[in-house]
């Protein structure tokens, strides 16, 4: 295409947006194109799928839902998407990371110069380190398993769902009801029920679906149904149906490092003279947070429940044991 007729229709674009008439005289004048081009470059508007309209007595307009109106973005909010562009593009793997990161370049790209390169620049001169991340599905599998649930979730439709589960020794073949997408710990999970469960709500992972399938048939959402009504106060997945009031203390060597990070929604912990930290939690089920306590070593020491200290001080003597066999 020709690029002065490139530069009209885009021309002629505004000029629909904009809210002055825009009838097939002032169209003309504005554009300085004949009656039968201008009907030419409406036609291509057409043609590329952008939706205008014409009102008798005010003359053409765009559909106001096709455009988003111009978005005026201050220097710190400039600042926040690319660095909100920066951290996720180390993560691009997951679902709908890619579409996000193409948004935050489209709404860049309309502040102005030289304050788009200022910030641009800025930004060269901040690294970002994600930690520990799940290994990129090559094949894409999980962000196809992200969309066809989305949909299914959305539309209360069945699927059927061959999954790998690393403590069974077939893959699990069964029916399924999802009812909700949960990121957390590196992985994207989705709650649901099965046909083999019963009404009892289940977490899967996503990167352990082997193949999913969409049905015809639908099912019945569970009323003002949640994450948090499976989930509860587990301290990251697991739920084991018992509430217990932790109370953990740390060394002075660790305690700011870990009083620094908000572990769980029941958190509060309490600095001492010596400067050693004092946690307490009220967690369901043991199992999670045991294995997030060994991480510490010797650097913390559990107060209460004695049926924690007894599971760490077993964690840790059987991890010394296997030390020594090696």
């Amino acid at each position: 295409m020709n690029p002065s007729r490139v530069h009209r229709l885009l021309r002629l674009i505004v000029l629909l947006q904009s809210r002055q008439a825009t009838g097939v005289r002032e169209l003309m004048t504005e554009l300085g194109v004949s009656r039968r081009t201008l009907f030419r470059d409406l036609n291509m508007l057409q043609l590329a799928g952008i939706p205008y309209h014409h009102d008798p007595g005010s003359g053409y307009r765009l559909a106001s839902t096709f455009f988003l109106p111009p978005v005026n973005l201050t220097v710190p909010e400039t600042l926040g998407l690319l660095l909100l562009g920066k951290t996720a593009a180390a993560t691009r793997s997951r679902p709908l990371l890619e579409p996000a990161l193409a948004a935050i370049q489209k709404l860049t790209a309309t502040v102005p110069e030289p304050i788009r390169s200022a910030c641009t620049e800025m930004m060269g001169r901040v690294s970002v380190d994600p930690g520990a991340q799940a290994w990129p599905n090559g094949g894409g599998e999980t962000t196809k398993c992200y969309y066809m649930l989305q949909r299914c979730i959305d539309e209360a439709r069945e699927c059927l769902m061959v999954y790998t589960s690393p403590v069974e020794p077939e893959p699990l073949r069964c029916t399924l009801r999802p009812l909700a997408l949960h990121f957390a710990t590196r992985s994207w999970y989705v709650l649901g029920q099965t046909d083999i469960h019963g009404q009892e709500t289940r977490l899967f992972k996503l990167a352990r679906i082997g193949s999913l399938e969409p049905q015809q048939s639908l099912f019945v959402r569970p009323r003002d149904f949640s994450p948090a009504d499976k989930l509860g106060q587990a301290w990251q997945l697991i739920p084991e149906g018992k509430l217990y009031d932790i109370v953990l203390e740390f060394s002075a060597k660790v305690a700011t490092n870990v009083s620094e990070v908000r572990w769980h929604a029941s958190q509060r912990h309490e600095c001492l003279e010596d400067g050693r930290c004092r946690m307490t939690f009220r967690v369901d089920g043991l199992g999670e947070i045991a294995w997030w306590i060994c991480g510490y070593a010797g650097e913390v020491r559990v107060i209460q429940p004695q049926a924690l200290r007894d599971r760490v001080r077993e964690m840790h003597r059987a991890a010394a044991g296997r030390q020594e066999d090696a």
